[in-house]
C-alpha cells in the first residue's frame, strides 16, 4: 500500500491577517461597544456581569468559546433594541496566581513576607505575571471579535477593592461577621484556610490499619479499624453503630488508646457502619469531616497534632516533627512492634485536596473571621424558586448546593495577593478596629487611620494591622455590585 498523501484544495489563506487588526482598531475608534448612558436615552438596560476570568494561564478554546457565547447572548438583546453593558475585566486575585508565581520564579512568600519590602517584592511579582496573561486573555477575545467593553481596573484594583473593604466594613458593623477559632479545611503547603468550594476530592487507595484497643472495664482486646492511625494521641471516643449487636455489652464502658494510654468513652451511634473495618470507628481531632461534626455533637475535647504547615506538634510524642504520612508510617511501625497492630488492608476512599495544588487537606483549629450565612439558608431557597433557571434543573443544582452549608463560610485566608482585611488590632485592650469606608486601606503597611484607640485610648503605637487577605470569592460574589457602578456611579 502506497504511502498516502494529503493535498490541500487551497494552496494559501485568501484571508489577510491584518484586516481583522484593521477592523478591531476601527471598532475602537468608534467606540461602538462603548457603554453610554443618558436619562434621556429611553432604551431598556441589560447589564451582564460577565464572570470575570482568572489570568492562571493561557485560554484554551473551551474557555474562548464560553465567552464568545456570552457574547452571541449580548448581540441578540442589542438586536432586540436593548442598551447592554457587556464588562470584561479580570478576577486578579487570590491562590492560583500566587502557587503560579511561586512554581516559576522559585520563590517562597513566606519567607518573602516576613518583612514588608520582602512582601510587596512578591505582590509585585504576583502583578506582573497577571499582567501578561491578561493581555493574552484580551487579545483572544478581540480576535474573536467579541463586543466587550474592556474595563482595565480588575479586581486587585484600588477601586474594586475599596468597595470589597466597605462591604466588609457595614456587614462587621452589622454584626454579620466575626472571629473565632474553630475546626477549618486546611492546606499545609499553601498553609491556609479553604472553604468548601475550594477543595476537591479523589479518589486514592489507602490503607486500613487494624489497631488493638483495650477495654477498662473488663480488660478485654476491641479492634478498631482506621485510616489515620497518627491521629491516636488525638482519639477522644470511640463509637459502634446502636444497631451491632456485637459491641452491645460496650455501652457506657470506656477504651484505653494503644501508646498513648488515654481513657475515652465508648459511645452508640450511627454514624459507625457495621460494615466498615470492624464496625468500632476512633473519633479524633480531626481525621475528617464527621470528626468535626461528631466532636462538637458529643461535646468532645479537641487535641490537634498537626502543625500548620503539616508537622505532627508535641503533643504527639514521639512523632514530633514527622511530616503526616511520615507519622502514619512511623506510628504503624511502633504498633507493629508491641503487637498492637492487628493487619492492614488496602481500601480506596476519597481524599479532600486543595484545588490549586492538589496537597491532602488537613483539618486544624484556627482563628479566622467567618461571615454568618447558615441563618440565611431558607432565605435564599425561597428567592431561588423565585428565579427563572435555563435549563430547569439548575435549579435543583442550587438548592442542592444551599442544603450542603454546613458552617459559617470563613472568609479570611493567611496568603498575600488578596484584598486586604481593614482592621487593626490594639495590642493593650484587644479591641479590634474598623475604620470608615471610602478608601482602600493596605493595614500591613499603612498607618492606621486612628490616632488613638477609641477603647482603652491607647495611642496609635499600639494598634497593629491586621495581616491577612479576603477569600477571592468574597471580591468574586461583589461583581454584579462592581459592573452596576456601585460606589462609582450612583446614577
Amino acid at each position: 500500500m502506497g504511502e498516502l498523501r494529503f493535498t490541500p484544495k487551497i494552496k494559501e489563506k485568501r484571508w489577510d491577517k491584518s484586516k481583522e487588526k484593521e477592523l478591531r482598531e476601527l471598532w475602537d475608534r468608534e467606540g461602538i461597544y462603548d457603554f453610554k448612558f443618558s436619562p434621556e436615552d429611553k432604551r431598556p438596560i441589560i447589564v451582564i456581569d460577565t464572570p470575570p476570568p482568572y489570568p492562571s494561564g493561557k485560554w484554551h478554546v473551551g474557555g474562548a468559546a464560553h465567552y464568545a457565547q456570552i457574547d452571541m447572548v449580548a448581540r441578540y438583546f442589542r438586536m432586540k433594541g436593548y442598551n447592554v453593558f457587556l464588562p470584561f475585566y479580570a478576577d486578579r486575585n487570590g491562590l492560583p496566581v500566587e502557587v503560579q508565581v511561586e512554581k516559576t520564579k522559585n520563590v517562597n512568600p513566606h519567607e518573602l513576607a516576613k518583612t514588608p519590602e520582602g512582601r510587596q517584592k512578591f505582590l509585585d511579582l504576583c502583578r506582573e505575571f497577571l499582567d501578561k496573561v491578561e493581555s493574552e486573555l484580551v487579545s483572544v477575545w478581540r480576535r474573536l471579535g467579541c463586543s466587550f467593553y474592556y474595563i482595565r481596573d480588575g479586581t486587585d484594583s484600588p477601586t474594586y477593592r475599596r468597595m470589597t473593604q466597605a462591604t466588609f466594613i457595614e456587614l462587621w458593623r452589622r454584626g454579620l461577621i466575626y472571629e473565632a477559632e474553630r475546626p477549618v479545611n486546611w492546606c499545609p503547603r499553601c498553609r491556609t484556610t479553604l472553604s468548601d468550594a475550594e477543595l476537591e476530592h479523589r479518589e486514592e487507595k489507602t490503607l486500613l490499619y487494624y489497631i488493638k484497643f483495650r477495654v477498662k472495664e473488663t480488660n478485654e482486646e476491641i479492634i478498631v479499624a482506621t485510616t489515620r492511625p497518627e491521629l491516636l494521641a488525638a482519639c477522644d471516643a470511640v463509637i459502634y453503630n446502636p444497631k451491632d449487636e456485637r459491641y452491645k455489652h460496650l455501652k457506657g464502658k470506656h477504651a484505653i488508646v494503644p501508646i498513648y494510654d488515654k481513657e475515652v468513652k465508648i459511645i452508640e451511634h450511627p454514624e459507625a457502619k457495621p460494615e466498615f473495618g470492624t464496625g468500632l470507628v476512633m473519633i479524633c481531632s480531626y481525621g475528617d469531616q464527621r470528626d468535626i461534626r461528631l466532636f462538637k455533637e458529643l461535646g468532645l475535647k479537641p487535641v490537634i497534632l498537626i502543625t500548620k504547615d503539616g508537622r505532627m506538634n508535641d503533643k504527639a510524642g514521639f512523632l514530633k516533627g514527622l511530616r503526616v504520612r511520615d507519622a502514619r508510617k512511623r506510628i504503624a511501625e511502633e504498633l507493629d512492634r508491641l503487637g498492637l497492630l492487628v493487619k492492614t488492608e488496602e481500601i480506596e476512599h476519597t481524599v479532600p485536596v486543595c484545588w490549586r495544588c492538589k496537597t491532602p487537606v488537613e483539618f486544624i483549629s484556627v482563628k479566622e473571621y467567618f461571615l454568618k450565612q447558615l441563618e440565611f439558608k431558607e432565605a435564599l431557597k425561597k428567592i431561588t424558586m423565585k428565579i427563572s433557571f435555563y435549563p430547569e434543573f439548575h435549579r435543583r443544582k442550587l438548592l442542592d448546593w444551599i442544603n450542603s452549608i454546613s458552617t459559617d463560610w470563613p472568609i479570611s485566608r493567611s496568603r498575600f495577593y488578596g484584598t486586604e482585611i481593614p482592621l487593626w488590632h490594639c495590642r493593650k485592650c484587644g479591641a479590634k478596629l474598623v475604620p470608615e469606608p471610602g478608601k482602600y486601606y493596605i493595614p500591613w503597611k499603612q498607618e492606621p487611620p486612628f490616632e488613638k484607640c477609641p477603647h482603652c485610648g491607647a495611642p496609635k503605637e499600639f494598634l497593629e494591622g491586621e495581616k491577612k487577605v479576603f477569600d477571592t470569592w468574597f471580591d468574586s460574589s461583589l461583581s454584579a455590585l462592581y459592573v452596576s457602578g456601585y460606589m462609582r456611579d450612583e446614577e
